[in-house]
């Protein structure tokens, strides 16, 4: 299982369809493109459902709190936006 597969498992999880799932990856792919290359790292064989357990829990706090994830989101593009 790759760090993608574990993150589109983890929304689907939680009730999201996988194409929104997956949608939702390619976002965040494009948000941080730096990262994206890592999507395709391994998860440990032993470690995949802990991990998506743990990922469920991030994610329900970023749901939590919208606003704190947008104000990351916004000072991100920004930088992105001061780059090019």
């Amino acid at each position: 299982m790759t760090l993608r597969e574990a993150v589109i498992q983890a929304w689907m999880e939680l009730g999201m369809s996988r194409e929104t799932a997956e949608l939702r990856a390619k976002f965040s792919d494009g948000l941080m493109p730096d990262a994206a290359a890592l999507t395709e790292s391994s998860v440990k064989p032993d470690c995949g459902q802990q991990f998506i357990k743990e990922l469920k829990m991030i994610f329900r706090q970023m749901e939590a709190n919208p606003k704190a994830v947008q104000a990351a989101v916004r000072i991100k593009m920004e930088k992105r936006a001061k780059m090019n």
